[in-house]
This record gives C-alpha cells, sequence and structure tokens, in this order.
C-alpha cells in the first residue's frame, strides 16, 4: 500500500518535485480512504485535522446560509486536493464538504504533517506556499459566486 501512496503523492502536482526523502516521510501520515456518495466529509466550524488528495470521485465544497441553504463554490474532481485550513491555524474548516460521488482519497493526517513541518521549517514553508495556491483558487471560487449572486444589475 506504501508503494501506491508514495507514487501518488510523487506525482500529484501540490507534492510534484519534492525530494523522495520527504515523500517517503510523508507515507506515515497517510492512508487510503473511500467516502460514500452523499457522506459529509467535514462541516464548517468542526477541527480540521486531515488533508485529502482526491484520486477519483466528486466533493462539493459549500458555505452555508442562514437565508439561502448551502451556496456550492467549488466541486472537486480526482486529481484536486481537498483541504488547506490543517495548515493554519486555528486549524478549523471554512466550508462543508460533501462527497456527490463515491469518492477515493489518499488522507493525509493533519498533526502528523505538522508535527514535520515544525522538524523541517524548509519543509513547512514550501508546502505553505504550495497549499496557499490551493487557497487562493478557492477564494477566487468563492469571490466568483458572491459577483454571480449579487453582482447582477437590477
Amino acid at each position: 500500500m506504501s508503494d501506491f501512496i508514495a507514487e501518488q503523492l510523487s506525482e500529484h502536482p501540490i507534492f510534484h518535485g519534492l525530494p523522495f526523502m520527504t515523500i517517503s516521510d510523508m507515507i506515515g501520515c497517510a492512508s487510503e480512504k473511500t467516502i460514500s456518495r452523499g457522506s459529509t466529509v467535514f462541516l464548517e466550524g468542526e477541527d480540521a485535522n486531515y488533508c485529502y488528495i482526491l484520486l477519483s470521485g466528486s466533493v462539493e465544497l459549500s458555505i452555508h446560509t442562514h437565508n439561502l441553504g448551502p451556496i456550492v463554490v467549488q466541486t472537486l474532481q480526482g486529481g484536486d486536493v481537498l483541504g488547506w485550513s490543517w495548515l493554519f491555524s486555528p486549524f478549523i474548516w471554512h466550508f462543508d464538504a460533501l462527497a456527490k460521488k463515491k469518492t477515493n482519497v489518499i488522507r493525509l493526517d493533519a498533526k502528523c504533517i505538522r508535527k514535520k513541518c515544525k522538524d523541517n521549517p524548509e519543509l513547512g514553508y514550501e508546502l505553505m506556499g504550495r497549499f496557499s495556491k490551493v487557497m487562493l483558487e478557492r477564494l477566487n471560487a468563492t469571490r466568483l459566486q458572491l459577483v454571480d449572486m449579487y453582482g447582477k444589475s437590477s
């Protein structure tokens, strides 16, 4: 199983180019998981304990509003990264995530990865830069949803 995880991590864009030893260290923080269709992966406000590398399937990210219900911000597919909140204090989710299809993932334990980052500040800096790109993508998707909802002229 660890060969499969090592291969998936080393080939994924978020980790591509990291030294082999770094990928090897991360294997101890990783596990394969299948998320059933319709299952909640996490909810806004919960502790962000994991990062997910989607191998296949589909996960919908949404923001809950009191008057409109959930607003879908982005739908993630195989190859995408689910989760950046695990890297930034206070380590809580900022969106809801719901599996729209059966979804296979590599799940990375956040506490384990954060410890590795603390022990290796160069790794922490590198991951911060890489995951900041994911965060920017989510911010842009949210902005586009707001423009779509509220930017229409009357």
